[in-house]
Formats: C-alpha cells, sequence, structure tokens
C-alpha cells in the first residue's frame, strides 16, 4: 500500500509539472535559444478629445511589428517597428477650419529581456527587461488653428528609456497570470507644430511610469483569451517655444488602459488573433499663459494580428 501511495505522489508531482509547461501562446512564454519570433498587428485607433472648447477626432491605421531573437534561454532580443497610415485629425465642432495627416514611422523600439527565474526552476517566472525608442527624423505636430491642412510625420520629438520587470504564473493547463510594472524616461526633444507659420519647439523630460496586469484562459491548446489592464501615469510635460518666452506645461494624468485579445493557435508555430482596447481616459490642464482642459476623451484600439514563431 505505501508503494502504491508512493507511485501516486510520483505520478502526481509529475503531471503537475508537465501541466504546467509553457507552450507558445502563453504570456508567460520566453523564446528559447535559436528561436526567432515575428508578430504584426494592424489596429484601427481613434481618440476623441476637447481641446480648449473644440472637438478633435483622430482615426487611423497603426501597423505594429514586432521581430525578436532569443541570444539564449534567458535572454533575447527585439526590434520593434510602428507605421501609422492614413492617420486623419480633423474638428468636429467648426470651432476651426484646419485638418491634418500624421502619418509614417513612429521611433523604432530596440529592447532586451532577461529571464532571471523560470516557474520549472522556482515558483515564478521573473523577467526583466530595457527598451529604448530612438529617433529617425526630425518630429512634426499638426494644429488645427487658423486654415492648415500641411500634413505631418508621426515621430516623437524625444528619445526614451523604459525599464520594466515582470512576474507570472502559469499554475495550470488553462490559467495563468503575469503582473508587470515600468518606466519610461522620456528625454529632452525637439519638434516642429507645422501650420500657417512653423513654430520650433524644445521639450523638456518626463517621466511616465505604468502598472499592468494580465490573465490568460486556455481551456483548449488552440483558444486562448488574454484579459489585461493597465495604468499609466503620464508625467508633466513642458514645451519652449523657441526664439519666446512662450511655455506650454501640460498636467500629470492616469490614463487606463483595458485590452482583450482572443487567439487561435492555427499551427504549432503560428497564432492568429483579435484585438480590442478600450481607454478610460481623465480630463487634464495646459496652461500656455492661461489654463484650458484636455477634456471629454475616448480611445479605443482593435484589428487583427499574426505571430509566428521559427
Amino acid at each position: 500500500m505505501r508503494k502504491m501511495i508512493a507511485v501516486a505522489a510520483v505520478l502526481a508531482v509529475t503531471t503537475a509539472h508537465a501541466a504546467e509547461e509553457l507552450k507558445f501562446g502563453d504570456i508567460n512564454y520566453f523564446l528559447k535559444a535559436g528561436e526567432f519570433n515575428v508578430a504584426a498587428d494592424l489596429n484601427q485607433t481613434y481618440l476623441k478629445e476637447s481641446i480648449k472648447g473644440a472637438a478633435q477626432v483622430t482615426r487611423g491605421l497603426n501597423l505594429d511589428t514586432r521581430f525578436a531573437y532569443a541570444i539564449s534561454d534567458k535572454l533575447n532580443a527585439f526590434v520593434g517597428l510602428t507605421y501609422a497610415h492614413d492617420r486623419d485629425t480633423r474638428d468636429k465642432s467648426g470651432a476651426n477650419n484646419g485638418r491634418f495627416y500624421s502619418d509614417g514611422l513612429a521611433n523604432p523600439a530596440l529592447g532586451v529581456n532577461y529571464r532571471f527565474q523560470n516557474q520549472n526552476e522556482a515558483r515564478y517566472n521573473v523577467d526583466f527587461g530595457a527598451v529604448a525608442r530612438i529617433g529617425i527624423e526630425d518630429a512634426e505636430t499638426g494644429t488645427l488653428t487658423g486654415n492648415s491642412k500641411s500634413d505631418v510625420n508621426f515621430a516623437q520629438g524625444r528619445d526614451s528609456i523604459e525599464l520594466n520587470a515582470r512576474v507570472g504564473r502559469k499554475w495550470n493547463e488553462a490559467n495563468e497570470w503575469q503582473l508587470a510594472v515600468g518606466g519610461i524616461h522620456h528625454m529632452e526633444g525637439e519638434s516642429t507644430l507645422v501650420g500657417v507659420t512653423d513654430q520650433k519647439r524644445d521639450e523638456e523630460s518626463s517621466l511616465d511610469l505604468y502598472v499592468r496586469a494580465a490573465y490568460q484562459y486556455r481551456p483548449v491548446n488552440e483558444f486562448m483569451v488574454l484579459l489585461s489592464a493597465q495604468a499609466t501615469e503620464v508625467g508633466e510635460r513642458e514645451v519652449q517655444v523657441k526664439g519666446t518666452n512662450q511655455k506650454v506645461k501640460e498636467d500629470r494624468h492616469v490614463d487606463l488602459n483595458f485590452g482583450f485579445s482572443a487567439k487561435y493557435l492555427v499551427t504549432e508555430n503560428f497564432i492568429a488573433k483579435f484585438n480590442y482596447n478600450i481607454f478610460r481616459l481623465p480630463t487634464y490642464d495646459i496652461k500656455d499663459g492661461t489654463t484650458s482642459s484636455v477634456g471629454n476623451r475616448h480611445a479605443n484600439v482593435f484589428g487583427l494580428g499574426v505571430d509566428f514563431l521559427f
């Protein structure tokens, strides 16, 4: 009897260990040495906000791509590229006649992820990451004031460095979770406000902080549902108009992002997915000699994506 109990205990432990194996598609999956990952998402974006009483609406398409390679089982590197297409900003209130498009590449992201601890060796997966976003062209921003219809690019005027940490666990075949925290330091930079008269601007440095929680349910190997919530504290931002004493300051505020993703494992190394994100965005103040607010902010993002493992 004792032998039977011992054998049953060993089988139970072995089965539990096997059930917690991380697979392609899991949110805690980490590339193994030599593996190459390519992911792409095509999303429709929508943002509506009231700026100084004018209702401003921005719609467009974003193509987000990511190329990652595992240098070892504990270290991988990646490149992220985002391209905005047909990103149209216009005034819906009739207060302004301006309209502009902001198409092109965002600042490319270069990053590394390090797996400090694996749940097969300890209780949790623990990862650390670093991401640098670097400008490759002069940044331009548009304006709706006057009759300007000048198109601009999608580049950001400030380079940035992000550090993050993640902890998570897959506790059985169907359920797993992950928590992440991070900070993004935006360095000083320059941009041009394109309008009737172009305006050169110096942008001060700032710091954003975020925390994210994610849960994935995988009832069968081929199908996954991912739910996530993220809170981002957007740091106070200050812009100095060159050649003048004019300063524009945007107050600190906290943006919330709730995400849903349905993923299907088409083959053992190919995933197709549907993404939907909705944002709860608070009102914040802008000071440029007078104080005005940016309010009635509503945003959502939805689209399709693919994920390949080689």
